[in-house]
């Protein structure tokens, strides 16, 4: 089941997703396109000459925001407070024009079960198709697997439209930090919820059972169980709710069959997390 997404996202360096990008005025004094007539809906086309590609035909109230003028600050002062050495930076690109840009905080280790840690991560994505708002998470980094637990980002997100000032405050975000630890309320909560065999049946059925557009794919659920099973035995632990939430995340992260972009991936990831906690009845 190999994925022909247009969406579907590589990996990246960081120096990958810098490259040079250019908001174009669709007028006549234009130096592409210029063969061609377009409708008012259109007022600009973002242009990478490097690749000679249009990225997105944008409207009069899009500005063109950078990967280079929105990440690099962000990168130098992440540095400049945890050192080069503190961070570990993982890049996704979609298709040249969706991006995520991953700071993994290395000394912001989190002992959730034995033999299983996170770390606390901050995330930027930015869109040259307007497509995803600018955005600065902080979410979590599970160390095992090299997932990240996407339903841990709602809440900690600073977002703003392509037609607003771009600039976030990572202040907000560096002071959150000191509050995270109250999130291991939550992992515990599930990773103290052991789950039976029985249980993880009806998990399975009720999640073939969702039907919208965010519905985890049916076609790879039968191999969840397994995936389980395989990290409770790796970790000596009893398969709980923490696992079987990972068992879905895995794939998610990981599975190239699953040929989805990165927003709609965190909506189906929210989804598995809430139909786990409601089957489980976990508050």
């Amino acid at each position: 089941m190999e994925s022909k997404a247009t969406l579907k996202g590589r990996k990246a360096s960081f120096e990958n997703i810098l490259f040079n990008v250019e908001q174009i005025p669709l007028d006549s004094e234009r130096t592409i396109l210029q063969d061609y007539n377009f409708t008012g809906q259109f007022s600009s086309a973002i242009y990478c000459p490097g690749m000679n590609k249009i990225l997105h035909m944008a409207g009069s109230n899009y500005n063109l925001v950078t990967n280079e003028e929105l990440m690099l600050p962000i990168y130098d002062r992440l540095k400049q407070t945890f050192g080069e050495s503190g961070i570990t930076v993982r890049c996704t690109n979609e298709d040249d024009r969706r991006f995520s840009v991953r700071f993994i905080l290395n000394e912001s280790e989190i002992k959730v079960m034995e033999k299983d840690y996170s770390n606390l991560m901050i995330e930027v994505q930015n869109s040259y198709d307007g497509t995803l708002q600018h955005s600065i998470s902080i979410y979590y980094w599970r160390q095992i697997c090299s997932n990240g637990l996407m339903a841990w980002k709602k809440g900690n997100t600073y977002a703003q439209k392509h037609d607003k000032d771009y600039l976030i405050n990572l202040k907000k975000i560096l002071t959150k930090l000191n509050t995270l630890d109250e999130q291991m309320d939550s992992f515990r909560k599930l990773t103290d919820r052991r789950v039976t065999t029985k249980e993880l049946e009806e998990i399975m059925l009720k999640a073939r059972e969702l039907k919208n557009h965010d519905a985890f794919p049916k076609k790879i659920i039968p191999e969840v169980p397994l995936r389980i099973l395989q990290e409770a035995e790796q970790l000596e632990q009893e398969p709980n709710a923490w696992l079987v939430y990972n068992g879905f995340n895995y794939f998610l992260n990981h599975d190239e069959r699953i040929g989805l972009g990165m927003d709609s991936k965190e909506r189906i990831d929210n989804n598995i997390l809430s139909l786990i906690q409601h089957q489980l009845q976990i508050n």
